[in-house]
């Protein structure tokens, strides 16, 4: 396990990250740090911003203002944020969807090679040697020559976070990756991501799972509206909240 000393500089740095869209302002200057090795649960209701703010990270979504530096690229957002450096930003991030995306009509190894092969560069026979290891780290080895289709929707979900683990990212992003599974499904996925954070990959997960945001994640913050309204130590955050709208938001999911 990897001892997080919080020394290390922020691999993530956002500085007035704001996104519109037409008169709807769904982002409101975002400011974040997030240090190598740290997991960072981003928590709070829903339309509050959360899945909106991870893909202006991932530049899925282009920023209307502000300033990312992801690792060692910066962009400002309407400035300098060309095809070129929104590639080297990407380059150090995976990102893991609600929806697992995988290509349907090719094998579990394919689907974790194939973008090996395209993004890197690298050979079949290399790209699927790093998928079987990747496939036996989420405990799908057994899987790899079956069709996605023939795999549970916890399996999917892992299939993709071996995916995007293949192609060495920096920064793992996750956007409510148990959302679409029942309980017992959801569980296998947060046992892999419960493994990735001890193993010290950085991570930002936005989640209703209160337990992995607990118990798990070192930091914690809370949307509502597109901004910020509370971040802390997650276990402080999530039992003594400081503002009313982050109580209240806690008790509704507490009451559930």
């Amino acid at each position: 396990m990897t001892v997080k000393t919080g020394n290390e500089r922020p691999i993530i740095r956002l500085e007035k990250l704001s996104k519109d869209y037409g008169d709807f302002r769904a982002l409101h200057g975002v400011d974040l740090e997030v240090r190598k090795g740290e997991v960072l649960a981003i928590i709070g209701p829903s339309g509050s911003g959360k899945s909106t703010l991870l893909r202006c990270v991932n530049y899925i979504e282009p920023p209307t203002s502000g300033t990312l530096h992801i690792a060692d690229v910066t962009v400002r957002a309407g400035v300098d944020d060309t095809t070129r450096k929104i590639r080297a930003l990407r380059a150090n991030l995976g990102m893991v969807f609600q929806s697992f995306n995988l290509f349907p009509h090719i094998s579990v190894l394919r689907n974790v090679a194939l973008p090996q092969e395209r993004v890197l560069g690298r050979s079949r026979a290399e790209a699927e040697e790093v998928a079987r290891t990747l496939l036996g780290r989420v405990g799908l080895a057994n899987k790899a020559d079956q069709f996605p289709v023939r795999c549970s929707g916890g399996q999917q979900q892992r299939i993709a976070i071996a995916r995007a683990l293949a192609l060495g990212p920096k920064v793992m992003l996750f956007d409510e990756p148990t959302s679409a599974l029942d309980p017992e499904l959801g569980l296998e996925v947060l046992s892999v991501m419960r493994e990735l954070a001890e193993s010290g990959m950085t991570m930002l997960v936005v989640t209703h799972e209160m337990g992995f945001a607990e118990n798990v994640s070192d930091h914690a913050l809370i949307m509502a509206e597109g901004r910020i309204i509370e971040e802390g130590p997650s276990r402080e955050l999530i039992r003594n909240p400081q503002t009313e709208r982050a109580r209240q938001f806690l008790r509704a999911v507490n009451e559930r």
